[in-house]
């Protein structure tokens, strides 16, 4: 009996690309699986922090409480106070998204995180950017940047009803 070598030399061969064609679709299902965990750690922390009633109350107080137009007027009124607080856990947390959502670290969930946040983003950042603007010309030139950044992305993916 003859071995037919280039037989043998072919089916090895197809079979080794079979090999490797299945650990790329393997290696690439895990990536994807990665990509999924990344998000759901990444996330995890936002979501309580979203859900808790004291961050609720501070989101309120800044979306309804806020009354000054000024830092100078703000610093004045709520130094040291539950309004200073307030204001700056929910700029620290929309800009904590910010930082994550323009510098794509949550993979390619980015619209789903902002499809939750966008809207009270948005309104958060109208009551606040007047104060912010001249905060940053007087103590902080970066407050908030990222969470700026990210609103073009929010305006993307919320549009609000026109109210009647």
């Amino acid at each position: 009996m003859d071995i037919n070598w280039v037989m043998i030399t072919a089916l090895a061969t197809l079979l080794n690309g079979l090999a490797l064609l299945v650990s790329a679709l393997l290696i690439l299902r895990q990536l994807r699986q990665e990509d999924r965990q990344q998000f759901v750690s990444a996330t995890a922390g936002m979501f309580r922090t979203w859900m808790d009633d004291d961050f609720q109350k501070a989101v309120q107080w800044v979306l309804y409480g806020l009354q000054e137009q000024t830092w100078n007027d703000f610093v004045s009124a709520h130094r040291n106070d539950y309004g200073e607080r307030a204001f700056a856990q929910v700029g620290a947390y929309f800009n904590r998204i910010g930082y994550m959502v323009t510098h794509h670290l949550i993979g390619s969930e980015d619209e789903l995180l902002l499809d939750i946040v966008a809207g009270s983003a948005i309104s958060v950042w109208q009551k606040i950017e007047p104060l912010v603007l001249e905060a940053r010309l007087t103590e902080n030139t970066m407050m908030f940047n990222d969470f700026q950044a990210m609103l073009p992305e929010c305006f993307e993916c919320y549009v609000p009803e026109p109210r009647q």
